[in-house]
């Protein structure tokens, strides 16, 4: 979902974030800088709730409710939103797959050396003729010795996605960021959904949505979270760096959770613009 996604990637990132062992409190609200190549950091936001998330961006916000079973993808620019669900799912691979078929076709009648780098950058997206269609394994490679991101010492890790580097991530432990699982369940709730809906249509795959704490865990030998997420795209013209500012107990905005008044809801014919990078 183009760099909200990559908070990551994502991203952004992706990009693309326990008091120690203490109860959780009414929400999260984890306050991040997004920079895009050596553009000047502009301020994300993520809150948290039970089973609640909502990310935003200058351009773009997503909002998962887990007691709804589904996200809504939402950009300001124009007031326009598309709603994901369950049962919409199949729908949307059905369509992506009839999408990738006809752009094979066109593909076909596109000059060699033009048609491989329209090949290349959409793999880069895990979308084109030759995608998977189901979500690749994710490992992590230690990247070099620890250092320190903000108040925090971390630990470098490369997130590798179906044996190609994906992103480069720096992990601090999760008591030493004053967060327990508990405060991050809607995070994790949304990574389940979303893990499901790449696997069903084979886009807008990234290592914020593809973060599963126990198998982050059993990887890196500690309960952690990205302090800092590094995403290069393509050739590597384009990075997005996500970098956490700071973390606050308190309870949710009001209304953040909902889908605000004023906003139109987009089909699928016109989920390409919503999601193109800003």
């Amino acid at each position: 979902m183009g760099s909200q996604f990559v908070w990551s990637a994502g991203l952004a990132g992706a990009l693309f974030v326990l008091g120690a062992g203490g109860a959780a409190t009414a929400g999260t609200v984890i306050a991040l800088d997004e920079a895009v190549n050596d553009a000047a950091p502009q301020p994300r936001t993520m809150v948290l709730d039970t089973d609640r998330l909502h990310m935003s961006s200058a351009t773009t916000d997503i909002i998962f409710r887990g007691d709804l079973n589904k996200v809504w993808v939402l950009r300001s620019k124009d007031h326009s939103y598309i709603e994901l669900t369950p049962a919409g799912i199949g729908q949307i691979g059905t369509r992506m797959d009839q999408a990738m078929a006809q752009m094979k076709e066109k593909l076909a009648a596109v000059p060699d050396a033009q048609r491989k780098q329209i090949e290349a950058m959409m793999a880069a997206h895990g979308m084109g003729p030759g995608a998977a269609s189901t979500s690749p394994p994710v490992t992590y490679e230690k990247a070099g010795d620890s250092r320190t991101v903000g108040d925090w010492s971390c630990a470098p890790y490369r997130i590798v996605v179906g044996g190609k580097a994906s992103s480069e991530v720096c992990i601090a432990k999760l008591s030493d960021l004053g967060l327990s699982r508990d405060d991050l369940s809607g995070f994790a709730s949304f990574g389940a959904f979303a893990a499901k809906m790449t696997a069903a249509i084979g886009v807008m795959r990234s290592p914020m949505t593809s973060i599963n704490f126990d198998s982050m865990t059993k990887a890196i030998g500690f309960d952690g979270f990205p302090v800092q997420t590094t995403t290069k795209f393509g050739d590597g013209s384009r990075q997005i760096v996500v970098t956490l500012k700071s973390i606050q107990h308190e309870d949710p905005p009001a209304g953040a959770f909902d889908l605000p008044a004023g906003y139109t809801k987009i089909d699928f014919a016109g989920m390409g613009r919503l999601l193109a990078p800003q």
